[in-house]
């Protein structure tokens, strides 16, 4: 696709380093040409006077003399002559190695490895002047995501050369489906982006299509003939978005509710949705949320396979916002764990979780809560401390509760994360990784750790009856937990199958529909008296 690359300003440009240099060698000839004629004239006319002083010497050795002089005059000059070219031909050819490293580096710092389409960098920075054109022109035009619906499975079960290859082809059959003057870029991972000139929502919805049909040629790796297929989420510019980061966020929500229709779903963002509510104002109305009783818990089950009537159930926080509605948690966690307000919102659902907590102690109830910790909390070397002081306070006991943390949030900062996991352990609390299976920690590390739950993550349990892949994934962190002397939690059951082959495979602990769907306090509390009758 045709765009102009972004200018970028070198101080090291050829034109600002390059011309002292070439001034410097420049003057090199024509001076050392000057000091030879001066000195071979001078050496003529003082051959010349001495023939002329004593004229029995004959003519020829004089010359033969001073022709001796002459020529090591030529040598001098001539060595200085070549030693100076030679260094400008030695500059000239540095900077023309440095032009080429500054533009290999300018299109790497510009453009995707793989594919080498534009990056997400390129991209906005081409969004940006569109949005501009756009505003003064008064035209349209659509950004799109596509994202490759189970690429991760491909990765893992064909090896990530295979899926590369899928990358790269699949980027090379979009490209050739669409016209020269659309762009289209690696936006992430497996997700690309478009954007296209339109001039009425039909066409937006021919290029969709012409898009979908590209991804899902099918494509010739691995000996064997493969096709896949993609959730595609599209805005208009400027009806779902007048700016850039409303318009890539319209464009994000409706990816997510393709891929949550599944298949090869197309789904345009209309105008008004949540995703254009006002991050900042998200960020500053958390502490308002917490004051005014916007948030609230919700509890969902688990059930142990070891100990039937044992009570167990993870926290999970909801923010019901007066105006937007019911808010999903990745929507305004990510943005809040960027400030402070993250170490109160912890402070806030830890309360909320031990005051539950010691309601089902005063009905006699013997129940573990579990409660997600964010990895800035991993930075508060006194959150320890005000754990303990807390728990002290509902008169809770500290084996009774448990905190969970991912992959991802242990290893931002390992040592620091071991530092205050050390503190929690020493408490008495139990600990457990999330989502385990998605992250990037090592078996050395997780070794290392005062954890004493794994969480296998729902990605892999949902398919894992359909995908041999995936089962082999949940078995072998089963049998790793174990061999490690950890317990295992499978997130994600939805059905008996999967619950059977759980059970199978020793498996010590169940969450999911399957066991129940996150229940209000209230409900909570009606559903831990039923069992109990």
């Amino acid at each position: 696709m045709t765009s102009p690359e972004p200018a970028t300003v070198s101080p090291d440009s050829p034109g600002q380093e390059g011309a002292p240099r070439r001034r410097i060698a420049g003057w090199a000839l024509p001076s050392v040409l000057g000091v030879f004629t001066l000195f071979t004239l001078l050496v003529v006319s003082h051959g010349y006077q001495a023939y002329q002083a004593d004229p029995s010497r004959g003519l020829a050795p004089v010359i033969i003399g001073h022709g001796l002089l002459i020529l090591l005059a030529l040598i001098g000059p001539g060595i200085l002559l070549y030693v100076v070219r030679r260094q400008e031909w030695e500059l000239q050819a540095l900077e023309e190695e440095r032009d080429m490293l500054m533009d290999q580096l300018q299109y790497q710092s510009f453009h995707d490895a793989l594919t080498e389409l534009p990056n997400r960098m390129l991209l906005e920075e081409r969004l940006q002047h569109k949005i501009i054109d756009a505003r003064r022109s008064g035209t349209r035009f659509m950004f799109m995501l596509v994202s490759l619906n189970d690429f991760k499975r491909i990765n893992k079960s064909l090896g990530y050369e295979v899926g590369d290859q899928v990358l790269k082809r699949v980027a090379d059959n979009i490209v050739a489906s669409l016209r020269e003057t659309d762009t289209v870029a690696r936006f992430d991972g497996d997700i690309f982006a478009v954007v296209a000139d339109i001039s009425e929502r039909s066409q937006a919805e021919i290029i969709a299509r012409k898009v979908q049909d590209a991804v899902g040629h099918p494509i010739d790796v691995a000996d064997s003939p493969l096709s896949v297929s993609a959730a595609i989420g599209a805005a208009i510019f400027p009806e779902q978005g007048n700016d850039l980061s409303v318009l890539i966020e319209h464009a994000d929500h409706a990816m997510t509710k393709a891929r949550q229709a599944g298949g090869h779903a197309i789904v345009f963002s209309e105008e008004g949705a949540t995703v254009g509510v006002d991050r900042l104002a998200l960020v500053t109305g958390i502490k308002d949320a917490m004051i005014e009783g916007h948030l609230s818990m919700v509890y969902q089950p688990k059930l142990s396979l070891t100990a039937p009537d044992s009570h167990a159930f993870e926290g999970l926080l909801r923010w019901h916002h007066p105006e937007y509605g019911l808010l999903p948690a990745d929507m305004y966690i990510p943005l809040v764990e960027q400030t402070r307000h993250i170490i109160d919102l912890t402070h806030w659902t830890v309360d909320a979780c031990f005051a539950t907590q010691r309601e089902l102690v005063d009905m006699g109830v013997d129940a573990v809560i579990a409660i997600n910790l964010s990895a800035r909390v991993l930075d508060e070397s006194g959150f320890p401390l005000w754990v303990e002081r807390m728990i002290a306070q509902y008169g809770l006991k500290p084996e009774r509760i448990r905190f969970e943390l991912t992959e991802s949030a242990i290893m931002q900062d390992s040592e620091r994360a071991l530092q205050v996991l050390l503190q929690l352990a020493a408490i008495g609390v139990g600990l457990s990784v999330d989502d385990f299976g998605v992250g990037h920690s090592s078996l050395a590390y997780l070794s290392r750790l005062p954890v004493d739950e794994l969480k296998v993550d729902k990605s892999f349990v949902i398919n894992m009856i359909k995908w041999e892949s995936d089962r082999a994934i949940v078995k072998a962190t089963v049998n790793l937990a174990h061999d490690l002397g950890l317990n295992v939690v499978a997130e994600g059951v939805e059905n008996v199958e999967q619950a059977t082959m759980l059970r199978e495979m020793e498996c010590d602990m169940l969450q999911g529909y399957y066991v129940s769907r996150p229940l209000t306090k209230e409900q909570l509390l009606k559903w831990v008296a039923s069992r109990a009758a």
